[in-house]
């Protein structure tokens, strides 16, 4: 069931007692968290935060840790499966759940208060109660009683109107599971719990700030969706700005460049590593490092400005940057190269754009060498607004490492023709043993090479497959639709289904986001096969 009061229905009930909460590894997700935690914080909520990747790690995470547990808050996980079947739990038990992953699960949509959701997204059309659930048994002993009273033609016509109700609920239930999409970011919806409950802080604003750029930099959200979604963050910051003093942490809204850390790499590093950019320069080609520079020298910056740390670079080239960039792009049939990005002004240090904010974040979730936990952790602390940061050193550090693996990857792909075809859609794997393996072993960082790719192969808009090692003897394995940047919605999560049913491959459709799978290396030839059949 959806609540109607998200202050009085969510919040307050949680007021005085311990809570369960589980948050699953991205970004919108850790920046949820971080509000959620400022609002226990304050008002002396005592909880239990424990990260989760999938489905069987958010079992195991209620099961081991429910214990004197009477709510349980989930964070982009739990929505879209049926919760009260998977984890089986007592009838007092409430979840309250925050999940932009989408469609929600129709259970937990018409539970009958065990369920709470605490957000619905106007995109879901969701299908009438009575058109999806019938007492079976009910109408069974109804059918039997008339059947012995009814003539032939009532007890046939009966079954036919049956028939017709049962093909009109799987023809529903199919059209509103067929594509997986994305909601408003949930730490939006928290940064409105927060606003509700009058605890909306320079901390708040930047995390549903860092979590709406990644929905807009990562294209979860079509554009004009991402516009409608940070429209209300927009005026809590105006409002926030009024009444900051100059010396302390504030957000802002400015125009920028969707570069990636560029305020703390060099021009000519971050324009080299930008998803949004770099592809249409075809860095990948021979003559990608001459149109790179010659797209420099259009904009004005000498080579030697560019190469060294933009905070050296000469102080009028800094200023005329976005005006340079937005001059030069037309040539070069670039998109808009700017536009509004929240930005994160503290004392005695650089502005930090939320754009990089998300690459760091994603950096330390999916880190090379640290652990999952551990660097879900280090992401909650990078997103403090006062103080020293080292987390967010050891992020923007790990996402220099991680987007120069990217593009290493993705110029690879596009210059060494591994981008194949395979009927309705083109794919690529990354094979076990290169060097840039380790860096996409998670969904995050590998559906950016496959964005990259995508947006760099020739011939058009097509439904993009990316493939690369996970666990030992097991691949990654995701879809990207072919229009992603304007119509993200994806039908990969149910083709996946049923191909693995065809195949008979034993694939793990374990993560939450269902375009997602995982499967053994030597099935996953037959995989495809069934795949591409069943999408021909």
């Amino acid at each position: 069931m959806f609540i109607e009061d998200i202050r009085n229905d969510f919040y307050n009930v949680l007021l005085g007692n311990r809570v369960l909460l589980l948050v699953h590894y991205d970004v919108d997700a850790v920046c949820a968290c971080k509000i959620l935690q400022d609002l226990f914080k304050c008002d002396n909520i005592s909880y239990t935060l424990v990260p989760v990747g999938g489905i069987s790690d958010l079992k195991t995470a209620y099961d081991e840790n429910n214990e004197e547990i009477k709510y349980v808050v989930l964070v982009n996980c739990g929505g879209t499966i049926d919760l009260v079947d998977i984890l089986q739990p007592e009838e007092d038990v409430v979840f309250f759940v925050l999940d932009s992953h989408k469609p929600t699960d129709i259970c937990n949509v018409y539970s009958d208060g065990q369920v709470r959701l605490i957000y619905k997204d106007d995109e879901e059309n969701i299908p009438n109660f009575d058109d999806i659930f019938r007492d079976d048994d009910e109408d069974e002993d109804l059918e039997s009683e008339q059947e012995r009273r009814s003539t032939l033609e009532d007890v046939v016509e009966r079954r036919r109107a049956r028939k017709v109700w049962e093909e009109r609920r799987h023809t529903l239930l199919f059209n509103y599971t067929q594509f997986s999409y994305y909601g408003k970011p949930s730490a939006c919806v928290a940064l409105e719990v927060a606003a509700r409950a009058s605890r909306c802080t320079t901390a708040t604003l930047w995390a549903a700030a860092v979590a709406a750029a990644a929905h807009e930099a990562l294209h979860q959200r079509s554009p004009a969706r991402c516009l409608l979604d940070a429209e209300p963050l927009q005026r809590y910051v105006a409002a926030a700005q009024r009444h900051t003093a100059g010396d302390v942490a504030r957000v802002s809204l400015e125009k920028d460049a969707p570069l990636p850390l560029y305020r703390l790499w060099s021009l000519e590093a971050a324009l080299r590593h930008a998803a949004a950019l770099a592809p249409l320069l075809r860095l990948h080609a021979r003559s990608g490092a001459a149109r790179l520079r010659q797209l420099l020298a259009d904009m004005g910056f000498p080579l030697q400005q560019a190469r060294q740390a933009y905070r050296s670079m000469d102080v009028d080239l800094r200023k005329s940057l976005l005006t340079a960039l937005e001059t030069a792009a037309p040539k070069y049939k670039l998109p808009v190269p700017t536009r509004a990005t929240f930005l994160l002004h503290r004392p005695h240090a650089p502005p930090l754009s939320a754009l990089d904010m998300v690459y760091a974040v994603m950096a330390l979730i999916e880190h090379e060498t640290i652990p999952r936990a551990e660097g879900f952790q280090h992401a909650l602390a990078a997103l403090q607004v006062t103080g020293e940061n080292d987390a967010l050193k050891l992020g923007v550090a790990a996402a220099r490492r991680a987007l120069e693996a990217v593009a290493r990857l993705a110029n690879s792909i596009l210059s060494s023709r591994g981008l194949m075809l395979a009927g309705p859609f083109n794919y690529f794997i990354v094979q076990e043993g290169t060097p840039e393996a380790s860096a996409v072993r998670g969904p995050l960082w590998l559906r950016e090479v496959a964005r990259w790719v995508s947006r760099g192969a020739p011939g058009g808009p097509r439904a993009l497959l990316a493939a690369a090692p996970a666990a030992p003897q097991r691949c990654l394995l995701l879809g990207l639709p072919p229009r992603f940047d304007q119509e993200p919605r994806n039908l990969f999560g149910a083709a996946f289904e049923q191909a693995s049913a065809k195949s008979g491959a034993s694939v793990s459709l374990d993560h939450v986001d269902s375009s997602v799978v995982t499967l053994p290396i030597a099935q996953r030839a037959q995989f495809l096969d069934a795949l591409t059949a069943l999408l021909a």
